[in-house]
Formats: structure tokens, C-alpha cells, sequence
């Protein structure tokens, strides 16, 4: 079962009654104060589903995946069998998800969502960070946590097997502050998959189906993501 972070606070946000619209770019605000400004962001959006606010929704289905491995530590690093040094190949060689094709829109930002929960399974298989890096901003806290769990996974010798989750994003709206933010609401359904370390240690994580809230906000022609929480309720 992976940990998931705490939901982020937020400050409010509206429903976009669009299905997609094309916004002026607007150049980033200094990282300080925009982190200040939407330290509440998330929350807040969380509360209003609570309260029942409007939204619209993206039906649109991705088909992808995901899932959390447990983080493996390992003082040594043992000569992998035979069998080992299989699975591991298989793991290193796992396919980089489908690139999405940046698009200011409703639209967009859910595919950009869906890209980025689909690299979840690839960088804790092949220690690959390279993607995910590029799309967090430097305030994410699950991303960090994911960059260095994985990070510790690969140089103890460990790695993640290969599993299939099914995305599919269900709604999205924007801050009212700042059009450029979206949060995106998706299911993420996850097949049990495994997680090994290179004495030989397997943690399993059973099969989930949770959904998810991503805030990501549109920066230099390209989605940042600044913030993934499950969302309040879901104990999955």
C-alpha cells in the first residue's frame, strides 16, 4: 500500500464551464511568492468537492500506469542469481510512457496529468528520473519524495517490476486567482506488483483503485506539476 501526501492547502478555485479554451501565456511568477499564494491550493478544491461545487468533467479515458513500490535499503549489494539479474533486466528495460503534446486546455492538462502518473511505475523500475524531474516544480513535495525513493531503490542495487494501472481522468478546474492552475481529479486503478532489493527481499503492494488530485500549472509553453494528493476520503 504506498504512503501518499498529505493533502497541499490551496486557495480557491472555480469551476470552468469550457470544455477547452486557449488562455494568454502568462509568464511565471517568482517562485516564493507564487509557493506562498497556492500553499493552500489543493485543499481548498478538496473542500469545495466536499461541499458539492460545480465542475466539469473530462470524460476522456488514458490508459497507462502506475502504483507505488515499497522503498528498498540495502547496506550491501549482493550478487544478484540468475533469476535476479532477469527480473532486473526486465525492469531496466521497461518502455518510457508515451509522450503527451503540451496543450494549453482543459484537455491538455489532463493528458499531461495521465503522463505524469505513468512515470511513476517507470522511474521506480528503471531509476530513470530524468522526465520526472523536468516536470516538477521545485515545491512538490511528492515529487521530491518520489525522486528520492527511487533514487535509494536503484543505488542499493534494487528496483520495481513492471505493473499496468488504468488512469482515467474524471474532472478539472481552475483557480480563480491564477487561470493558469488547474487541478485535475483521475482515477488511478493499480494491478499488485512488487518491489525488490538486492539481498533478495520482496515487498509486494496489492492491487488499488484511488482516486487522485494533480495540480499542475502552465508555465513556458508546458504543464508543471506542483502538487499530487489523494484525495480526502479515499483511504485506498
Amino acid at each position: 500500500m504506498p504512503t501518499h501526501p498529505s493533502k497541499p492547502h490551496a486557495s480557491t478555485r472555480h469551476h470552468q464551464a469550457r470544455a477547452a479554451a486557449a488562455h494568454p501565456h502568462a509568464p511565471k511568477p517568482a517562485r516564493r511568492a507564487d509557493h506562498v499564494r497556492r500553499a493552500g491550493a489543493l485543499a481548498i478544491c478538496l473542500a469545495l468537492l466536499g461541499a458539492g461545487c460545480s465542475h466539469a468533467a473530462n470524460r476522456t479515458t488514458y490508459t497507462p500506469t502506475w502504483t507505488p513500490p515499497a522503498t528498498a535499503s540495502a547496506s550491501a549489494t549482493p550478487t544478484l542469481s540468475p533469476q535476479q539479474a532477469a527480473a532486473r533486466a526486465t525492469a531496466l528495460a521497461m518502455d518510457k510512457p508515451q509522450a503527451y503534446t503540451p496543450e494549453f486546455t482543459p484537455d491538455g492538462a489532463a493528458q499531461a496529468a495521465t503522463y505524469f502518473l505513468n512515470l511513476y511505475p517507470y522511474v521506480h523500475a528503471t531509476g530513470d528520473l530524468d522526465a520526472w524531474k523536468k516536470m516538477s516544480d521545485d515545491n512538490c513535495e511528492f515529487c521530491a519524495k518520489v525522486i528520492t525513493n527511487a533514487t535509494a531503490r536503484h543505488e542499493s542495487g534494487g528496483w520495481a517490476d513492471p505493473w499496468e494501472q488504468e488512469i482515467t481522468p474524471l474532472e478539472w478546474w481552475t483557480d480563480q486567482d491564477d487561470p493558469n492552475r488547474y487541478v485535475v481529479r483521475a482515477q488511478v486503478a493499480s494491478e499488485a506488483h512488487t518491489g525488490r532489493s538486492a539481498n533478495g527481499d520482496v515487498t509486494t503492494v496489492e492491487s488499488s483503485d484511488s482516486i487522485f488530485l494533480v495540480q499542475l500549472r502552465w508555465v513556458d509553453n508546458d504543464w508543471l506539476i506542483e502538487e499530487v494528493a489523494l484525495e480526502e476520503g479515499d483511504t485506498e
